[in-house]
């Protein structure tokens, strides 16, 4: 669930209605595949991975659900250790484009 901040964090790009948001627990349960590799349980990234952030990324569209998706992920990231540089390079490996940094000190109020 770690790597899932991560991924969240590239996940916040665009999502229909407030009404059709993506759910915190939706996001953390489509980052799984992500979880391995973002903690440091597994030296690669997956398809399923880079499947599922590319797939986040595009349910995203608000600024208000970039927010608190980006402050869910962010926590969940810090309580489960993800690995901070891991998680910066999960857009360019997966050729996805994210409208906020992956990085742990990102301030999601600012989004």
């Amino acid at each position: 669930m770690a790597a899932l901040w991560i991924v969240g964090l590239l996940i916040v790009a665009s999502a229909a209605s407030h009404a059709n948001a993506v759910s915190c627990p939706q996001a953390l349960a489509m980052l799984l595949p992500c979880k391995d590799y973002l903690v440091g349980q597994s030296p690669t990234l997956t398809a399923p991975c880079c499947q599922a952030a590319s797939q986040l990324n595009g349910m995203v569209h608000s600024k208000p659900e970039l927010r608190d998706l980006c402050s869910y992920l962010k926590q969940a990231a810090a309580s489960l250790h993800v690995i901070a540089d891991r998680a910066k390079s999960l857009p360019q490996n997966c050729h996805i484009q994210v409208p906020v940094p992956i990085d742990p000190n990102v301030d999601c109020s600012r989004i």
